[in-house]
């Protein structure tokens, strides 16, 4: 069977016709190479345009980045160093502590009760528990007797006269330094030679 092919009607004929014609008088109309220098042009301000964009949004994932890289690090910090405040407030139950086992120690010669020397062990058993405790946290003493005197860790409050040490050398720490990670959490109080 044959397919029937649909004949178009002169009207429709007229239409292809004017249509065609149209479409050939513009593109005569159109000045070939002007028109190729303009696409040109619009291509070549494009691709400035295309590799601008590109350069601005690699600046801004670098920067989004860089960004995140620092907040995770100051989150890190804020975190780590947040008990700062509370800590410090802790070192001085811990020096009260150490006072008192220096003192009950000190009373050796005598013959303690069993009520004290249960006491003794209370207190040492409390230190011992607070020490554990500041280092879960990363917050360590700072021993300074023997050692050369640091400005960053250390406060003078006395000097004395030693020809059998180096002068700047810690003789006496009355207060111990603390650390939080690396930054000071309280200085030393000590004593240094003087030659």
């Amino acid at each position: 069977m044959k397919k029937e092919q649909k004949q178009s009607t002169p009207a429709e004929k007229d239409v292809n016709n004017l249509e065609q014609t149209a479409a050939k008088e513009e593109l005569d109309a159109i000045d070939a190479p002007d028109n190729l220098d303009t696409c040109l042009e619009v291509i070549k301000a494009l691709e400035k345009e295309k590799n601008e964009l590109k350069e601005k949004y690699l600046r801004t994932a670098a920067d989004m980045e860089n960004l995140r890289k620092r907040t995770a690090i100051e989150l890190e910090k804020t975190s780590r160093f947040a008990i700062s405040k509370f800590a410090k407030d802790l070192l001085s139950v811990a020096d009260n502590l150490s006072r008192a086992l220096d003192t009950l120690n000190k009373e050796e010669n005598q013959t303690h009760s069993e009520a004290i020397k249960n006491l003794i062990a209370g207190i040492e058993l409390t230190q011992k528990e607070l020490s554990s405790a500041f280092e879960k946290n990363g917050i360590y003493k700072q021993e300074s007797k023997g050692k050369i005197f640091d400005p960053q860790k250390d406060k003078v409050v006395q000097e004395r006269e030693d020809k059998s040490v180096p002068a700047g050398t810690v003789l006496e720490e009355w207060q111990p330094a603390y650390m939080i990670g690396d930054r000071i959490l309280r200085e030393a109080v000590v004593v240094v030679a003087k030659n």
